[in-house]
């Protein structure tokens, strides 16, 4: 059997990471997303199911991550992920409170899910133990949400919508939502400002706005680091993280002044890890001059520091 624990990995926003699987054996999903960088179920199998066909034992879960905390102490997080949807693993509260005991005090507990089953009472009992819920939201149209997370029959984007948003009223815990941007599906500004008027309504902590950065499982491309810089702008007040550039082209970096700075920051905090990879050298050290002087503030949220104002 594959290995239930994986890493510790460097991950872009959370530190070092000891990642977790609770479905080693095969994929086990209700979406088959475009973009996902697992190979789609092969058939007579359906892509995507409602339940786990194959489920790890909680004991024999428990007892492989403990060995592998016991031997990586120094993590920033612990991340429960699944070869598939984590919410389908029918002992997810059982497996998180059986662990806690054991997570080093420093670290944090986090879960990665597509959000479909947030509505259900059992998986928000189960979520609430977790120190940091981040979930992904590509679309809130119905057409744009078929084509791009290609979802389990049943599934309809406004029950996951409403869902979402209940848990949201009642978590007490770090609420994090991934908007991945894929070419000529969901880079429109329609798309992107549903998305973000819903994010404002249930008023999450940060907002990772990515593209494809993996070999995904069907023909569909990455947008370019400008159009989501431009994408961004439609997250207004929102805080929002952007995926470090590999290759930074210094004839683009901005140059702003201290009003140029301060007017942006009223619409959008700047993550401090990212300024580099946006602005020129003068303009960092102009940020670093109003925080000294008091006329900024670094604010941190979802374990990201902003600037802000």
């Amino acid at each position: 059997m594959p290995s239930i624990t994986f890493g510790p990995i460097q991950s872009r926003r959370f530190g070092i990471s000891l990642g977790v699987d609770l479905s080693p054996y095969k994929k086990q999903c209700n979406f088959d997303c475009v973009y996902c960088e697992l190979q789609p179920v092969k058939a007579p199998e359906s892509k995507t199911t409602s339940k786990f066909s194959e489920i790890l034992p909680l004991d024999e879960l428990l007892d492989s991550v403990k060995q592998s905390l016991k031997q990586h102490e120094e993590i920033d997080v612990l991340t429960i992920t699944a070869n598939g949807e984590p919410t389908l693993y029918p002992y997810l509260k059982e497996f998180i409170v059986g662990i806690k005991p054991y997570i080093p005090k420093k670290t944090k507990s986090l879960i990665l899910s597509n959000g479909s089953l947030f509505g259900d009472k059992n998986i928000q009992e189960a979520l609430k133990e977790f120190d940091i819920v981040k979930f992904s939201l590509d679309s809130v149209l119905q057409s744009s949400f078929k084509k791009i997370d290609r979802a389990h029959k049943g599934l309809m984007i406004d029950d996951i919508k409403d869902g979402i948003k209940s848990y949201a009223n009642i978590r007490k815990n770090i609420l994090i939502c991934e908007v991945l941007v894929v070419k000529n599906i969901n880079d429109n500004d329609k798309d992107m400002k549903l998305i973000a008027d819903f994010l404002r309504e249930i008023k999450v902590d940060r907002i990772d706005l990515g593209t494809i950065d993996r070999p995904p499982a069907y023909n569909v491309k990455a947008v370019d680091y400008d159009k989501l810089i431009e994408l961004s702008k439609i997250f207004d007040g929102l805080f929002i993280s952007l995926p470090q550039r590999k290759n930074i082209n210094i004839e683009k970096l901005i140059n702003l002044d201290d009003k140029e700075i301060l007017n942006l920051l009223q619409r959008r905090p700047i993550a401090i890890n990212e300024i580099e990879n946006l602005f020129s050298k003068n303009s960092i050290e102009r940020f670093q001059k109003l925080f000294n002087n008091g006329i900024i503030k670094i604010k941190n949220t979802g374990l990201i520091d902003f600037y802000t104002l």
